[in-house]
């Protein structure tokens, strides 16, 4: 969900002398966080269906340009997206040509393999701050991201990995388990780290050690104390945990080259079929289906169509046990942000007859969950994003199915088991808010 601009300032005023330390931990040269110079105003990105664009970049190319980030070495990352059965992807970015091999390890032990990346180079024409200057700055030049596709890896196992020559920059992933197989995932949304209570979160849910993230989108917020530069290494707990599937949210595309420029180009391809903008993947014969609600997605849509026959074929396929629906806007809430309910009307049907068991969504900043027409629909925007009203449009035909709701700073841990589908609502410091058990 988008702050006010008048959040925004009094946020920057009230925050500036008591930003967490990790803001200032650019994962780059010092160089990037002295600079304060903006790049061209420009308009933020298209407006979702229902919704409005994202905001304005900075206004003004003020003064001399920073120099770029010019530290060997991993600069952003490492991060894993595009797990199956037998493959996964490793990325990473450098500021300069850098390291192009990586060390995979069984997670139980083993023998490591080493898997050689591909470079690609890309020119970044803007510098961007945030409304906190001290944020080290997203920086124009030339950047190098590198990609080791692995291939013929263990079904259903584990694997931790690590960028040759630097000892910091590890992580783990899984293959895709098996049909009928136990595994755990974590779904959140609106991860804005510089607040505060994002790495609180983080930790208390990540002990639970799930095989991947679900990110329901609005990864970071210009507009509330980040830039990338700042956001990567604040974040890297949870990249380094398992594989990483977002969705596409409102804050993807404040400024106007940072859809292509920066979400695009860290995490496109996540997932198969579909395109960057949405997708699907299997684990353990559950399906998973990223929607984005930046783009028409009504079941008249280009997307719609591709979902609804997806979500068809799916359920054709050996193992099938049910489907999970992820995206940012939210189909129902009763809270302060838009919602979707002729969406959802629309694709409906083609939900209950593809197995769909539970939607996921985020953009509407606290907890929230339904029980509508055999579905179960999960608002899990508390990934650290200021926590808003949950309560300010209770008059919504749809709040009468509204089961629970809360403010506070959230994930999801989601348990697969033989016959069900357990849900665990643990906030920043542990507790457990809320449980739920479908059926399998």
């Amino acid at each position: 969900m988008r702050p006010t601009s008048s959040f925004s300032a009094a946020l920057a005023l009230a925050l500036g002398a008591l930003v967490p330390a990790p803001l200032l931990a650019t994962g780059c040269s010092s160089s990037e966080s002295a600079a304060d110079t903006t790049g061209p105003a420009g308009a933020g990105g298209a407006a979702g269906a229902g919704g409005s664009a994202g905001q304005a970049g900075d206004a003004g190319a003020g003064g001399e340009a920073p120099a770029k980030c010019d530290t060997k070495g991993v600069s952003k990352g490492p991060w894993v997206v595009a797990t199956d059965g037998t493959s996964a992807k490793i990325r990473w970015q450098t500021c300069v040509p850098g390291a192009k091999d990586v060390a995979i390890t069984p997670e139980g032990g083993g023998t490591a393999t080493t898997a050689a990346a591909t470079e690609t180079s890309y020119e970044l024409t803007n510098a961007y701050k945030s409304v906190l200057t001290d944020a080290p700055q997203d920086l124009p030049g030339a950047y190098y991201l590198y990609e080791a596709a692995l291939t013929g890896l263990a079904p259903a196992s584990c694997f931790t990995y690590a960028v040759a020559g630097e000892a910091a920059r590890t992580g783990r992933f899984c293959t895709a388990r098996a049909a009928g197989d136990p595994f755990t995932f974590l779904a959140m949304g609106d991860t804005n780290p510089a607040l505060g209570h994002t790495a609180s979160t983080v930790t208390a849910v990540l002990a639970h050690k799930p095989d991947f993230t679900l990110h329901g989108g609005d990864m970071q917020y210009y507009s509330g104390l980040e830039t990338w530069a700042s956001w990567f290494p604040m974040i890297q707990p949870l990249l380094s945990s398992g594989a990483f599937f977002p969705a596409v949210g409102n804050h993807e595309s404040e400024k106007p080259d940072e859809y292509e420029g920066y979400f695009k180009r860290f995490f496109g391809g996540a997932g198969f079929d579909g395109q960057n903008e949405y997708y699907r993947f299997t684990s353990g014969g559950l399906w998973f289906f990223s929607l984005n609600t930046q783009l028409d997605f009504d079941a008249a849509s280009a997307q719609g169509q591709w979902f609804t026959a997806s979500l068809a074929d799916a359920k054709k396929q050996k193992g099938f046990r049910g489907s999970v629906v992820f995206l940012h806007r939210p189909f129902f809430t009763c809270g302060d942000s838009d919602h979707h309910p002729t969406e959802q009307a629309s694709l409906e049907p083609a939900m209950k007859d593809g197995g769909v068991k539970l939607v996921l969504q985020a953009h509407m900043h606290g907890y929230e969950r339904f029980e509508i027409n055999g579905i179960t629909y999960v608002t899990t925007g508390g990934g650290g994003g200021a926590i808003g009203d949950v309560d300010a449009s209770l008059d919504r035909p749809e709040c009468a199915s509204r089961k629970v709701s809360g403010k506070y700073p959230h994930g999801t841990i989601l348990d697969v088991k033989p016959t069900t589908l357990e849900g665990t609502v643990i906030d920043e410091k542990g507790f457990t808010r809320d449980t739920f058990s479908l059926p399998l």
